[in-house]
């Protein structure tokens, strides 16, 4: 049986149109230091965001807040039950780029590999810790992480990394749970993929996030190569590139024959990119726009509905799939 989790097994063949990186709720964390916009903690209006979502055709949202950096599992349960039946969420253990977390004292760094995998694998195949691990105290609820999360640093990968990538490829190997990343500036993908595969994890089972960043299409190809799945995400910040050129990268690879592995994401991120959360100061675009303006971008490309189909519903089916 393959499935997905988070308020209870959802079957793979249910997942339609997917969101496959994203963010609705981020109660606190190290990014926020940085910028206050990374807040987004009210569910009311996460709640709206994702309904934004729902009403444009999509079902189902994988949110990547991982351990130690925003992640509020009563908060994002309240969300999902809000849909339930309706939208699927999918959840993440696991953890963010080393500079998020203290490489002398945070539990990441102090604790054997292995004993910290055992706790990830606990909220897979368990239930999550409504604390998120920031305590002694473990409080399982009913809500099952659905995807383990690493992160790796610009150009490098650092020894904390290394340690994430194992605990992810651990846990990856226990539950059949797959991974996602978070690639500074697309980065790093072939070696990310080299530690995931020495600690006994699956490149056909990871998705590498961001690579839209590093918009070297022999690159990609590359890493299809192995196995791995790309996530394009981050359309609507022109800001860094325009739409046009994630869709271009996109229909070189689906040209030579890549359909299917790649999957779709916003990563919106801040409160900028959530329509709901800005509705106080004018009109934005949300959650929604993946589907109501780069997906008939894509159209307009000449890209098929068959390969829609496969990067929006049955990809994501595929790897994010947990086997058991």
């Amino acid at each position: 049986m393959e499935h997905l989790r988070f308020l209870g097994d959802i079957p793979a063949d249910q997942i339609g149109a997917t969101d496959a990186h994203d963010h609705l709720i981020r109660s606190g964390g190290p990014e926020i230091k940085l910028d206050p916009a990374f807040l987004m903690d009210d569910v009311e209006t996460a709640k709206k965001e994702f309904g934004r979502f729902l009403d444009a055709g999509g079902r189902t949202m994988v949110c990547m807040d991982p351990i130690g950096c925003g992640r509020n599992v009563s908060k994002m349960l309240e969300v999902a039950k809000a849909y339930e039946g309706k939208g699927n969420i999918v959840m993440t253990t696991g953890f963010q780029k080393g500079g998020n977390y203290c490489p002398n004292t945070s539990f990441l760094a102090t604790v054997d590999t292995n004993i910290v995998a055992k706790y990830m694998i606990a909220e897979v195949a368990e239930g999550m810790d409504l604390n998120s691990y920031n305590g002694p105290y473990v409080e399982r609820t009913i809500a099952k992480a659905g995807v383990i999360k690493a992160g790796t640093s610009y150009r490098i990968i650092t020894k904390l990394e290394q340690k994430a990538l194992a605990v992810a490829a651990i846990t990856q190997k226990e539950t059949g749970c797959p991974i996602s990343m978070h690639t500074d500036f697309g980065t790093m993908g072939s070696e990310i993929l080299d530690e995931i595969e020495k600690n006994g994890g699956k490149s056909e089972k990871t998705v590498l996030c961001h690579m839209q960043r590093n918009p070297d299409r022999y690159y990609y190809s590359s890493i299809l190569d192995r196995g791995a799945t790309i996530c394009f995400d981050e359309p609507n910040k022109a800001a860094y590139r325009p739409d046009t050129e994630i869709a271009e990268n996109i229909c070189w690879l689906l040209d030579r024959g890549y359909e299917n592995q790649i999957v779709l994401g916003m990563d919106a991120g801040r409160v900028e990119g959530l329509a709901s959360y800005r509705e106080s100061v004018g009109r934005a675009n949300g959650l929604e726009y993946l589907l109501t303006r780069f997906v008939p971008l894509l159209r307009k490309m000449s890209v098929s509905e068959e390969k829609i189909h496969k990067m929006l519903v049955e990809n994501p089916s595929n790897v994010f799939s947990i086997e058991v």
